[in-house]
């Protein structure tokens, strides 16, 4: 569990460093000098909408009011992340889309996620000159994780990697096609979440409609794509039109090989695509 004693204690130390009294952090955020009394004193903890409110106010990001340097509680953070992640999310269920607090949390969780990573590189030199750097790679026990600053990340544990085997499917075909100047066109038209009309992707990616159709249905036929209806329920919410969605699972791995080629082509411009004709000759 993360230790609120120590919580409290870091964020009286980060109080102090300012020279702010508890009534000035509680005017500033929008609470009773109480309720910083209380958090300070670790008899509770603030919820999302106050830890992001106490980050603002001291100028520090969420990840670091959370960072620990001990491997232990990286799973104790981990929890508590999740937990601000869901309070925000159910509070703002009926705005999630259009509210921007929604986005910066969803920031803040991006930085929390990489300083649990950080923590795990248990070197404090190369932990600093991998943040200078904006990117980094860990392989460990757990796995190995990558990320870029830009927004890509990756993780793989390492008993996925233990149960991995060459694949008999269409899988070489289908992330072939994907590769493609229209398959990456394709794929970057759609959504995760609302379904794209054939007559939109159309509009959007200029693909002649034969070729089109036959990507549609190499990626739908093989768990890339999905087509609802107006009628599928999709995470408690009802569609407006019919449409094509990323689905999960091999969806994923589409914007994964779409992600690799975009790091290929930044540090080395050497495209996917490539690879895939170079392996063909």
């Amino acid at each position: 569990m993360l230790d609120q004693k120590s919580f409290g204690e870091k964020l009286r130390n980060h109080r102090k460093r300012l020279g702010m009294t508890q009534e000035e952090v509680a005017s500033q955020i929008g609470v009773s000098a109480q309720a910083i009394s209380k958090w300070e004193s670790g008899d509770c903890l603030p919820d999302c909408f106050n830890l992001k409110a106490i980050s603002d106010v001291y100028h520090l990001s969420a990840d670091v009011l959370l960072e620990t340097e001990r491997n232990a509680d990286i799973d104790a953070v981990a929890s508590k992340i999740e937990q601000l992640g869901t309070e925000f999310i159910w509070a703002n269920a009926a705005d999630r889309y259009q509210n921007d607090m929604h986005k910066e949390l969803g920031e803040d969780l991006w930085k929390m996620w990489k300083g649990i990573y950080f923590a795990e590189v248990g070197d404090r030199e190369k932990q600093q000159i991998s943040k200078q750097q904006g990117s980094l790679r860990i392989i460990g026990t757990y796995g190995t994780k990558i990320w870029d600053d830009d927004g890509i990340a990756c993780v793989v544990q390492s008993s996925l990697i233990g149960r991995l085997k060459p694949s008999e499917s269409a899988a070489p075909e289908v992330l072939r096609e994907i590769c493609t100047a229209e398959g990456q066109k394709l794929i970057l038209a759609l959504s995760t979440q609302r379904p794209t009309s054939k007559q939109d992707l159309i509009e959007k990616t200029d693909i002649p409609l034969p070729r089109l159709n036959e990507l549609l249905l190499l990626l739908t036929e093989n768990g890339v794509i999905e087509f609802v209806s107006e009628h599928d329920g999709f995470y408690g919410w009802r569609h407006t039109q019919n449409g094509y969605l990323i689905s999960g699972h091999f969806g994923i791995a589409a914007y994964m090989v779409l992600a690799a080629m975009y790091i290929l082509d930044k540090k080395h411009n050497y495209g996917v695509s490539q690879y895939f004709d170079y392996n063909r000759s």
